[in-house]
């Protein structure tokens, strides 16, 4: 075999051994990792994560006993006036993406290049008015402790300003009612949006995969044994 032939031979070799390796390092981050058992009466409570096809969001109680959520949609005048709404929607992500990337169309090499390389991270906070039922929400059962754990993930993804509140970036909206705040961490590729939202509820004690990076793997991790509550 002559040496061009032999040159593209190994590359489509190398490319579909990287394809392979890829499609195993997603399956294998998918498979739960804990077990799921149902939370005893009096212990529960019911979160939800929905995802638009590419993004999931955690959903939370406005207000329970464990936290009240009121102050911190009090902190920006765009949640302010739904600050009264039973959930609250909160999201993870690329500052750049999150904010620039209005639809497939906007993905540029740019933006796609600064969003992989360490991008500043912000939290999206949207309340919730009413959850509308549907293959992309899933209603979750944890216990008091659990949602404690989650709590403590949303609040220490988020930084604050020297008078403790968080730090709101002015302006930035998607129109509905939300806001943005700024992050703590970093996100790149291997640390998305669904990894951080999979972190979240493995702390929140819900056998999740140990790595997510798309919204398919983190709700194909959810179906196989997380204790699933009674559809809203």
């Amino acid at each position: 075999m002559n040496t061009p032939l032999r040159a593209v031979r190994n590359l489509l070799l190398g490319l579909l051994a990287l394809m392979l390796a890829a499609g195993l390092a997603l399956f294998l981050g998918a498979l739960p990792y804990g077990s799921g058992a149902q939370p005893p009466p009096g212990d529960a409570v019911t979160i939800h994560v929905a995802t638009n096809g590419f993004h999931t969001d955690i959903l939370v109680p406005s207000v329970t006993a464990t936290r009240d959520w009121r102050p911190l949609l009090e902190a920006s005048p765009i949640t302010r006036a739904s600050a009264d709404a039973p959930m609250i929607a909160f999201g993870w992500g690329s500052q750049s993406a999150y904010t620039e990337l209005g639809a497939i169309t906007d993905l540029s090499p740019r933006l796609l290049l600064k969003a992989a390389a360490f991008d500043a991270s912000v939290v999206h906070v949207r309340p919730v008015a009413a959850l509308r039922a549907g293959p992309n929400l899933v209603s979750l059962t944890i216990t008091q402790a659990g949602y404690q754990a989650l709590v403590d993930h949303i609040e220490q993804s988020l930084q604050y300003g020297p008078s403790g509140a968080p730090i709101v970036l002015d302006g930035l909206t998607h129109g509905l009612g939300d806001a943005f705040l700024r992050g703590r961490d970093r996100f790149w590729l291997l640390r998305s949006c669904n990894v951080w939202v999979g972190e979240g509820l493995r702390k929140a004690g819900l056998p999740v995969g140990l790595w997510t990076p798309l919204a398919q793997s983190l709700m194909w991790s959810l179906s196989w044994n997380a204790p699933v509550a009674a559809r809203p």
